[in-house]
């Protein structure tokens, strides 16, 4: 058993680059620190103030309803952010803010390095930009704090709160496209690969206006469980979509002779 242990493990660092096993081994032990952190901090102070809360304090029925909100995001952001992000995933996922930031910072990178997710180029290139966003973030909002009282009036401005409200739309919409718009995987090329996505637009707006309608709250508590939902369709629908010769995947040297 030990020795098909050993096997596994040597094919599996064989199978990747030595950026790739240095980035996971230190990923892992990155994360492992940090987690640490994160929950040794919260016991430090309270103890040191004498307020440590009892058992019934911390889980109750209200925390119980943010769990119930944040677990599913976090799995489903874990599942799909994963396959995009690579080895980078470690410092996005400690560094947070992966979906308004990190997320489309590291895409970005890709594209314009023109490096596929995936490969050790790509995941190299989502870590720089991964990290670096995140060194802007730390300087940005130290010079927020430092500078706080003379430009907080700026956002009280009519028009930047008004322009504030199209930031994220804006941006997901121009990720969005970036994406639709590229038909490239590693060396192969998809085609007409966003069939695979219709049934699941249909059905995540389907199923946002019977909450709206119902409910009439917001949809916040059902995202991750919706993302969670829609992932396995949209794998089963495109496997549809490719078997009945619908969506087609080629070699890249292949489309562009054709082209």
């Amino acid at each position: 058993m030990a020795k098909e242990k050993t096997a596994a493990k040597a094919k599996n660092e064989e199978t990747m680059d030595s950026f790739q096993a240095w980035a996971h081994k230190w990923g892992r032990f990155g994360t492992v620190i940090a987690l640490i952190y994160m929950i040794a901090l919260p016991f430090i102070v309270l103890t040191y103030f004498d307020c440590m809360p009892s058992f019934g304090e911390v889980i109750n029925i209200g925390t119980i309803s943010i769990l119930l909100i944040y677990i599913p995001v976090g799995i489903s952001e874990a599942v799909s952010y994963t396959p995009m992000l690579g080895a980078s995933s470690y410092l996005t996922f400690i560094t947070g803010n992966i979906m308004n930031l990190k997320l489309p910072c590291a895409v970005n990178a890709m594209k314009l390095a023109r490096k596929e997710p995936n490969t050790p180029e790509g995941e190299a290139v989502a870590s720089v930009g991964v990290a670096v966003s995140s060194l802007v973030t730390v300087v940005i909002l130290a010079l927020a704090a430092l500078f706080s009282t003379w430009i907080s009036p700026v956002f009280e401005l009519p028009a930047v709160k008004t322009a504030s409200n199209y930031l994220i739309p804006a941006l997901f919409g121009s990720l969005t496209l970036g994406l639709f718009s590229s038909t490239s995987s590693g060396r192969k090329v998809v085609k007409n690969g966003i069939v695979g996505v219709i049934p699941v637009l249909i059905l995540v707006s389907v199923l946002s206006l019977m909450v709206r309608i119902s409910s009439g709250g917001s949809l916040f508590g059902v995202v991750g469980l919706l993302i969670i939902a829609m992932l396995p369709i949209a794998i089963l629908f495109s496997r549809i979509m490719w078997k009945k010769g619908v969506i087609k995947v080629v070699d890249k040297e292949e489309e562009t002779s054709a082209g």
